[in-house]
């Protein structure tokens, strides 16, 4: 009768702990993901971390907390990690009651992107390991991840040289529109800068001066397009990361830098482009904007947006001063009606720099695109991609 009467009040423990965790297990139970900063520069460490809280009197003998993150996130614990189409980690937790526990999660960002944490499921057991009981909990956590930094030398000297030709050709233009001042008249002069009110006042010739025309713009063109349907995703990369590289060498200078693409917004499916601006938190923006650039698997359209891009990429085209632009073209492939553009670009009076992005296997079976046989007659750089 005793063993029957002990057997009996531990089935009903067991029934009664089962119902209380039945209906109270995820009372009060609470996980929230952060990313430690909220960008990063590819190829840089960064930390997920983790925050469970228990805030009842039951504990969670074991709660798997199952999160779902990009594949390019390399975890340093990767036992715990399962990758396919995603990582999917899968972190475990014994919570007293009114216990908070928290672990970060060191991890290499191995790819530029903008990446989303958008739910977090909870699986827990109750004392005897019985369940599952599953809770799932929306986050909203975000990371950009920068494109990765390349040697800064090559794309100085590129952008320098932009500079120099830009002051060469039009330093010596004068802007009517951007008064300075009136100074005595000289006799190389020309009589449409006397200013007669001065003249009246002073009794003597004197004439208007202007700033120098030269209020110096930045455009910077990436071109997205793949040269063939195999064409190698660094090279892709190579042209966003040649791009944060010279936006960072003219926003640096204080030169009002401008970009225009014809790749998808990974958020809003339309084409990514960054207004004209300088400083600091311009250069911000260049970064974010670069991050959320769709490319291969990821180049996602809006309906009706990808008909648009290449107008996207080329309406810097409309209502410009070309003799006070600098354009920065970054392109792999060398499609006829985009060199035709450009060409016409260079046309109108701008400064133009064309940087090609070339693979070694390429320049070892002798495949380099060469923009003068599709009809463009300027000054073309070539860049090796870093893998």
């Amino acid at each position: 009768m005793m063993v029957f009467g002990i057997m009996t009040a531990l089935a009903a423990v067991l029934v009664v702990q089962r119902l209380f965790y039945q209906w109270f297990w995820d009372r009060g139970l609470e996980a929230k993901l952060y990313f430690q900063g909220k960008r990063l520069w590819e190829g840089e460490q960064g930390e997920l971390v983790e925050v469970v809280e228990n805030r009842k009197f039951l504990p969670l003998a074991v709660l798997h907390v199952n999160v779902q993150v990009d594949r390019s996130f390399l975890f340093f614990d990767d036992a715990q990690t399962a990758v396919s189409d995603q990582a999917y980690r899968r972190d475990i937790f014994a919570l007293l009651p009114w216990q908070r526990i928290t672990r970060t999660l060191p991890f290499t960002a191995s790819k530029r992107g903008y990446y989303q944490c958008k739910q977090v499921e909870l699986v827990g057991r109750d004392l005897f390991f019985e369940g599952p009981y599953v809770k799932k909990q929306e986050q909203k956590e975000a990371l950009y991840v920068y494109p990765r930094k390349i040697s800064p030398e090559p794309v100085q000297a590129a952008c320098s040289k932009m500079q120099g030709e830009f002051w060469n050709r039009y330093s010596l233009f004068e802007d009517p529109l951007s008064f300075s001042g009136i100074r005595d008249y000289e006799p190389k002069d020309s009589f449409r800068q006397i200013n007669w009110k001065a003249f009246a006042r002073a009794g003597s010739l004197k004439v208007n001066v202007y700033e120098h025309a030269a209020m110096i713009k930045g455009e910077i063109l990436l071109n997205l397009k793949e040269e063939t349907a195999w064409t190698e995703e660094v090279l892709l990369e190579s042209v966003i990361r040649l791009g944060a590289a010279a936006a960072g060498q003219w926003i640096n200078q204080g030169i009002p830098t401008s970009i225009y693409t014809n790749g998808p917004d990974v958020v809003t499916g339309e084409a990514v482009q960054v207004e004209e601006g300088a400083g600091a938190e311009h250069m911000e923006t260049v970064l974010k904007a670069l991050s959320r650039i769709g490319i291969k698997a990821d180049r996602k359209w809006k309906e009706g947006q990808e008909e648009k891009a290449d107008h996207c990429l080329w309406q810097c085209l409309a209502g410009k001063r070309w003799r006070n632009s600098m354009i920065l073209y970054l392109s792999v492939s060398c499609r006829r009606e985009d060199v035709a553009r450009l060409e016409a670009l260079r046309q109108k009076g701008a400064v133009v720099l064309w940087i090609l992005p070339y693979t070694m296997e390429q320049e070892t079976n002798g495949e380099v695109p060469d923009p003068a046989s599709a009809g463009y007659g300027g000054e073309v750089r070539y860049w090796r991609a870093e893998e």
